[in-house]
């Protein structure tokens, strides 16, 4: 399966170990608009420093879990040139109608023929298929028992 992953749940996996577990299943092929991989990269380290908080973990354990998430990114998800889905940002644009700011995520996934994994309820209704990581579970379990 081909999904363009929301920078949100993205983010929010990456913190995870199951999330990271998650992101590297062999069945799905991941893909992430440029654009919001510099949100990604802005919003790890970020996200990270509160999760080490909440969790007690020290300075250096916090960057060692930014590192896992970058590197989880840079093994499981193809950054997809701006230049790429650019073309389909009028279209994205126009089917963007309840949140402008998501039109890469839609422009990406008509690019790559490929649906969004997204906690948004804003991509629904913009002719992308939609998958949030419950729905995205489910299908995996049903592959992996088909396998």
């Amino acid at each position: 399966m081909r999904l363009v992953v929301d920078t949100s749940v993205l983010v929010g996996e990456l913190l995870r170990e199951r999330g990271r577990q998650r992101l590297a299943e062999q069945h799905i092929d991941l893909y992430l608009p440029e654009r919001m991989w510099h949100e990604a990269l802005r919003e790890i380290p970020r996200r990270a420093e509160r999760f080490g908080r909440h969790r007690g973990l020290s300075t250096d354990e916090v960057g060692e879990l930014s590192d896992r998430c970058l590197q989880v990114v840079a093994l499981n998800c193809t950054i997809v040139a701006e230049a790429i889905y650019s073309a389909w940002e009028g279209r994205a644009r126009e089917r963007s109608i309840r949140d402008p700011s998501d039109w890469p995520v839609v422009a990406c996934a008509l690019a790559v023929d490929a649906g969004v994994w997204t906690a948004d309820n804003d991509f629904l209704g913009t002719g992308v298929p939609t998958w949030t990581t419950d729905t995205l579970d489910l299908w995996l379990r049903r592959t992996e028992e088909d396998s």
